[in-house]
């Protein structure tokens, strides 16, 4: 593989790193949520002012959480898009798909392979002519 598809291979997984980031941020405001929702309960049920702070501190975070997930997930989208663009840019569907598979759809060779019904091998090769074919403009240091 030369460094030019290196490059390239690296630029496109930007998705999947960029989802794997997302999606931790939407567990962190998941538990952020349950936790405001415990002290909340607990805070009702007792009637007593002195877990006020905690729920308060509790919802404090879960709004930073929300607001951090949120921007991921705005960098998810924009990442995928520019993804999509550069591959649409390629003048053959076949090479479109095998990128799209992989590089959005987060399917294995063997995966993407099955749903095109050509060999392993192939998809191989078809990934590295579509690498060739992908135009790009990234600076020097990706």
């Amino acid at each position: 593989m030369t460094p030019e598809q290196r490059r390239k291979i690296n630029w496109l997984n930007r998705a999947f790193y960029a989802e794997k980031a997302a999606k931790a941020w939407l567990e962190k405001c998941e538990r952020e949520k349950s936790l405001a929702q415990r002290l909340s309960r607990s805070f009702s049920e007792s009637g007593a002012g002195s877990s006020g702070n905690a729920t308060e501190d509790a919802l404090i975070r879960l709004a930073a959480a929300e607001q951090q997930t949120q921007e991921k997930l705005r960098e998810l989208v924009r990442i995928r898009e520019e993804i999509t663009e550069a591959i649409q840019n390629i003048d053959d569907n076949d090479l479109q798909a095998v990128l799209v598979w992989h590089y959005l759809n987060y399917f294995t060779f063997e995966q993407t392979a099955e749903k095109m019904h050509y060999s392993e091998r192939n998809v191989r090769y078809k990934h590295k002519q579509a690498l060739d074919k992908l135009c790009l403009v990234l600076p020097d240091e990706t």
